[in-house]
C-alpha cells in the first residue's frame, strides 16, 4: 500500500511539476510579448543645412570680371545675383531651392522680355563648397561656377543692387 500512495505522490508531483512548467513558459512569452521592441539602430544624423550666403569671384569675358552671390534661405526660397563689375546694377534673379541627394537643386525665375522663364541648376554640395553640375546648360561655359559659404556677418561689397 505504501508503495501505491508513493507513486500515486510521485504520479502527482510530476504532473505539479509539468503544470507549473508550463504556466511559467506561458507567463515568459506573455512577458516577451508585453515588451515593446526597440529599435536600436542608431538614428541617421541629419544633413548639415545648405541654406546660407555662397559667393564666388570669376573671370568675364567682356568685363572685369563677375561677382556671384547665391543666398538660399532657410524657407527654401533663393536669391542669385551677378554683378558684371562694369558699374551696371547686379543681374538678381529669385526662385526656390531643393536638396536632392548630397546635391542642391536651384530654380530661378527671369523675366525675358515680359516673360517669365524658369531654369534650373544643379550643385554638388561638399561641405561648405557648391559646385555647378551642368555649367554649360546654365550658361557659365566650361569654367562653371565654384560657390562658397560665406562666414555669417560676412560683408557682399562690391555688389551693386
Amino acid at each position: 500500500m505504501l508503495k501505491k500512495w508513493m507513486m500515486g505522490l510521485s504520479l502527482m508531483a510530476i504532473v505539479m511539476m509539468l503544470v507549473v512548467a508550463g504556466g511559467c513558459s506561458k507567463k515568459e512569452e506573455a512577458a516577451s510579448e508585453a515588451v515593446e521592441e526597440v529599435d536600436t539602430t542608431p538614428a541617421e544624423t541629419a544633413a548639415p543645412s545648405a541654406a546660407g550666403m555662397y559667393m564666388a569671384q570669376m573671370p568675364g569675358t567682356d568685363t572685369p570680371g563677375r561677382s556671384v552671390m547665391l543666398t538660399l534661405n532657410a524657407d527654401n526660397t533663393a536669391s542669385m545675383s551677378v554683378d558684371f563689375m562694369n558699374g551696371s546694377p547686379a543681374v538678381v534673379e529669385n526662385g526656390t531651392w531643393a536638396m536632392n541627394g548630397g546635391a542642391v537643386d536651384l530654380t530661378l525665375q527671369r523675366d525675358v522680355s515680359g516673360t517669365m522663364v524658369s531654369s534650373t541648376m544643379s550643385f554638388a554640395m561638399m561641405a561648405d563648397t557648391l559646385t555647378l553640375n551642368n555649367p554649360v546648360e546654365a550658361g557659365y561655359g566650361d569654367v562653371g561656377i565654384k560657390l562658397v559659404k560665406a562666414a555669417a556677418g560676412e560683408s557682399h561689397e562690391g555688389h551693386s543692387h
